[in-house]
């Protein structure tokens, strides 16, 4: 059931020699529509300095929101370092441009982030390639189409910018929040390659948006639990349902097998209340909605 997304191939990191702080790293030119480009070949990681957050309001390099350290425990923030990819064939996993990320409890189940990032700066990445660079236009107008209606899809998916290398399972709870300079698209969701049950190791809630001067981009993924789903993955059998031994599906009979458990526990989750999750989803709610970006 894996789903190659548009975004494939080669990404670069677009950015000036004034800005390099990678000493490892080699610049080179290139022309793209008679227009000359410098992009990293290579680079080394930078190391980035995490500040450890306390108390219930967070102010952190001009991004600022409020949130109940009871329910999300510390807050560690950190102004992540661009990752251009290293080749034509790997896949994107985290290339984002400089951007300022917020972690929960970053070490527990509980985990979940903020990232907030310059939509200019991440376009920059795919600019070594027009389809590429199409490509990110493309799933930016989707985004900006299921911010006004929420029911838009794409092949059956929510719009999601950054790259998940899988399929989304399902789709539940998905709901509209203004943020002081916005508005976010909220689901609740799981992805997956194989065929697994929908469970607590993997299911998430996850957030996006576009700030009103369609300068900055932000997204969150949350960890959740669900009282009635499996504790993880390796759970093979729930409710009458069980998964395929080799992984995926190979007969139309357990295809309609699996499409009805999947709308089976759709429903469930759709039906729960948002207390009925932990964290009560009104708490991400809460939070995001008291976002506020001053750069």
């Amino acid at each position: 059931m894996a789903k190659n997304l548009l975004i494939t191939g080669l990404i670069f990191m677009i950015f000036t020699l004034q800005s390099c702080k990678s000493t490892n790293s080699k610049v080179t030119e290139i022309q793209i529509s008679g227009e000359t480009v410098q992009y990293l070949e290579a680079h080394s990681k930078q190391e980035n300095e995490i500040t450890k957050i306390s108390g219930s309001k967070v102010e952190y390099k001009g991004v600022s929101f409020s949130y109940n350290p009871q329910i999300f425990g510390e807050v560690e923030a950190e102004e992540v370092a661009k990752q251009p990819l290293g080749g034509e064939d790997h896949k994107p996993n985290e290339n984002f441009p400089n951007h300022l990320e917020f972690y929960f409890n970053k070490d527990s189940k509980e985990k979940g982030r903020i990232a907030v990032m310059p939509i200019e700066d991440y376009r920059r990445m795919y600019i070594v390639s027009n389809d590429l660079t199409d490509a990110f236009d493309e799933n930016l107008n989707n985004l900006q189409r299921i911010l006004v209606d929420k029911n838009f899809r794409v092949k059956g998916e929510i719009p999601f910018m950054p790259f998940y290398d899988a399929t989304q399972v399902f789709n539940a709870k998905v709901k509209h929040v203004l943020f002081q300079d916005g508005k976010f698209l909220c689901f609740l969701t799981q992805y997956h390659q194989e065929i697994n049950l929908i469970n607590n190791h993997d299911i998430g809630y996850y957030c996006q948006g576009i700030t009103n001067d369609k300068r900055n981009y932000i997204f969150a993924v949350f960890s959740v639990n669900v009282s009635f789903l499996p504790k993880d993955y390796y759970a093979e059998k729930f409710e009458g349902y069980k998964t395929p031994t080799k992984g995926f599906i190979e007969t139309d009979e357990e295809l309609k097998q699996y499409e009805n458990y999947i709308t089976k526990i759709t429903k469930r989750l759709e039906n729960l209340k948002p207390n009925e999750f932990e964290p009560n989803l009104k708490y991400f709610e809460e939070m995001i909605s008291s976002l506020k970006i001053e750069k």
